[in-house]
């Protein structure tokens, strides 16, 4: 009972990793290259869906010895998920990265951040250094809650 849905759930796993694959791909420098072979994917992962679909439903339907007919799908999904990797180990090979421009980027980003990292601390450094400064020097107070004469005699003893 289990063998009939064996090949159409194989099937339908492949063509679910290619999806996979493509659409993990779609989102990668090379990303316009994957449009095509994610809707490839999807016109051919929708009859073997109809086929899982009919199997589960009928089982009546299936005849259990398999033909060379029936393996088909299962060989172009084998196919299929098979240029899917070989066409992104292709891509790897011919669509370079240029590390130099890459590095003198990341290098110009982190430069920047440490130059506006220092700037914060200086600028912080700068105004401590500005109040510590600015402050008025200590002078004697002026209180006019009691008499002068009164402050003298208490300065005398």
């Amino acid at each position: 009972m289990i063998e009939i849905y064996a090949l159409p759930l194989v099937c339908l796993l492949l063509n679910f990793l290619a999806f996979a694959a493509c659409l993990r791909f779609l989102f990668s420098r090379q990303g316009l290259y994957w449009i095509v072979p994610l809707f490839l994917t999807l016109f051919i992962l929708w009859p073997n869906a109809l086929k899982l679909y009919q199997v589960a439903s009928n089982t009546a339907r299936v005849s259990l010895p398999y033909s060379y007919l029936d393996l088909q799908p299962l060989l172009l999904s084998l196919f299929w998920y098979a240029m899917i990797v070989t066409f992104h180990y292709a891509l790897k090979k011919t669509i370079r990265v240029n590390h130099y421009e890459e590095q003198v980027r990341k290098n110009l980003h982190e430069a920047r951040y440490q130059m506006a990292v220092e700037m914060m601390i200086q600028g912080r450094k700068e105004k401590r250094r500005r109040q510590y400064y600015t402050k008025a020097p200590a002078t004697k107070p002026i209180i006019d809650a009691y008499s002068a004469s009164w402050t003298d005699l208490f300065d005398q003893r």
